[in-house]
């Protein structure tokens, strides 16, 4: 089953093309705040260097952050679309997930990807590798960067590798309080990538787990900064006041704001 994998979450766009046996082919690429205009052209591009057409594709595997508001929305949007039309399965997965299986060849590593949130936090969770599967250990969450220090799971045999867009300007702080138990992951480990994507949304649905197209949307942790905008507006507006309802869904999320 050939699979089209998007990843949009992060300022690094990486999409790839698979099958179960092997990876065809990938792009990443810095999109530099004009995804919607390259996004397709480069799933065109990608496919016929992989020597398929568009119908070629049995299958789509998507990226739901948490990450960026605008990437997501794109990204999510691109894959339901193309599934539809094509009338293929489609499988989502978080992005912290991704990050963190990038290291699923280190025997009992524990890794704690930091994606960037609005100012001051960042979303991450905990993950241990255990006989080559990585298991989630935490919840996912979004805080201040000592809240992550201060959440860290005890690993005698090793320290916490950590990685992801949000570690750079946050290295400081994790050593003020974790010392010498952070080890930070290389600087091109740190955006989520579509192979990798492609795989895990391949396994799920083997497993008979692809996801309900309609029903399909972002993971947000917590409410984006647009929403919440949306929401002040409605309710400080008489008229929504009066219907006693809010106009958007309490979902979360946002790279900014």
């Amino acid at each position: 089953m050939k699979i089209l994998a998007l990843d949009t979450t992060t300022d690094i766009c990486s999409i790839a093309v698979a099958d179960e046996t092997a990876l065809l082919g990938e792009y990443d690429f810095a999109h530099q705040m004009n995804l919607s205009r390259r996004l397709m052209p480069n799933i065109v591009a990608l496919l016929n260097d992989c020597g398929l057409e568009i119908k070629g594709v049995e299958a789509v595997g998507v990226s739901l952050g948490p990450g960026s508001f605008t990437g997501l929305r794109i990204g999510v949007t691109t894959a339901k679309t193309l599934a539809q039309v094509l009338g293929v399965p489609i499988a989502g997965v978080v992005s912290l997930d991704l990050l963190a299986h990038q290291f699923d060849f280190l025997p009992d590593a524990v890794v704690c990807p930091l994606a960037k949130a609005r100012t001051g936090e960042v979303y991450y969770a905990f993950f241990q590798v255990r006989s080559g599967a990585v298991e989630r250990r935490t919840d996912y969450a979004a805080g201040p960067i000592e809240e992550v220090a201060e959440s860290a799971i005890p690993n005698p045999k090793s320290g916490i590798i950590f990685c992801g867009d949000a570690l750079e300007e946050n290295l400081s702080a994790l050593r003020d309080g974790l010392g010498d138990r952070v080890i930070p992951a290389p600087q091109w480990l740190s955006y989520p990538k579509a192979s990798i994507l492609a795989r895990l949304a391949l396994e799920k649905i083997a497993a008979g787990e692809a996801a309900d197209l309609l029903s399909l949307v972002p993971f947000y942790i917590r409410r984006s900064a647009p929403e919440m905008r949306m929401e002040k507006t409605a309710s400080d507006d008489p008229k929504e006041k009066r219907l006693g309802g809010s106009p958007v869904e309490p979902s979360d999320g946002q790279a900014s704001g």
